[in-house]
């Protein structure tokens, strides 16, 4: 069954420059115990989920050609990019592939709250001169595309993350990061809360789902809301935070309560 959707959410800034990547992997005040990224495949995947921002985000060029006309790229095929005015890259550089997806909307107004942008790979620049350069894609999650954007690579996820318990901060799962509607243990998820309200890397927090109750008990102010599981932050941007899910014990939505620390 579909659960309803709620939340309290801002406007998330655009992120600019440095900015992009300046609030990844800062953490204070740990616990002592850590998150095991240690998996290659794991790291991969969580990586690729990306974060929730709004366009435009600064970027090195587009993909603008092939080897074949064919539009879906992966691993191995050789790229043609065309530098944004003023770029510059280098014989050997690894670069990132971004594309902006689906468009994140406010679980309760129905608002555009910014747009889910992921990372479906990697490049390695074969040949820098001229305005378009050669390059091959070393690493590909999913389908590359004509038109996708070639950025700065985020710094690596380490393979321990170590995890701060903080409590009092309250927050709602915007979306899936891979569009499923129903989220069990190891997916990944957005989050309304970000560096604006203190969070950094490694933060827990308890996902809390609402039970279903009669219309009579609906109109109460003080129903108790159902512990459905935990995840940790992985990512971080001024108002939003990418979430791995680190246990669930029943489905788990968009709409969804988060809050942190570890909870009963």
């Amino acid at each position: 069954m579909r659960r309803n959707k709620k939340a309290l959410i801002t406007a998330l800034a655009v992120l600019l420059g440095i900015g992009l990547w300046g609030a990844v992997g800062k953490t204070s005040a740990q616990t002592g115990q850590t998150l095991a990224l240690s998996s290659q495949m794991v790291q991969d995947r969580v990586r690729a989920c990306g974060f929730v921002t709004s366009p435009p985000v600064p970027y090195v060029g587009t993909i603008v050609g092939s080897q074949d006309a064919s539009g879906n790229l992966s691993e191995g095929d050789y790229i043609y990019i065309q530098l944004e005015p003023g770029k510059q890259v280098k014989t050997g550089d690894h670069l990132t592939i971004a594309r902006f997806s689906k468009e994140i909307k406010h679980p309760v107004t129905n608002k555009k709250f910014g747009q889910a942008l992921y990372f479906p790979g990697r490049v390695v620049i074969l040949d820098a001169k001229g305005p378009i350069v050669a390059a091959l894609i070393e690493k590909s999650f999913a389908t590359v595309l004509h038109g996708d954007l070639i950025m700065v690579s985020p710094p690596s996820i380490s393979p321990a993350v170590p995890i701060r318990m903080r409590d009092g901060l309250q927050g709602v799962i915007l979306a899936a990061a891979e569009e499923e509607e129903t989220i069990s243990e190891r997916e990944v998820v957005y989050i309304d809360r970000g560096t604006f309200d203190g969070v950094i890397v490694g933060d827990l927090f308890s996902i809390y789902s609402l039970p279903y109750y009669t219309k009579e008990a609906s109109d109460s102010n003080n129903k108790p809301l159902w512990k459905s599981g935990e995840g940790v932050v992985i990512y971080v941007t001024p108002e939003a935070s990418t979430l791995l899910v680190t246990h669930s014990n029943q489905g788990i939505y968009a709409g969804d309560i988060v809050v942190s620390g570890k909870g009963k």
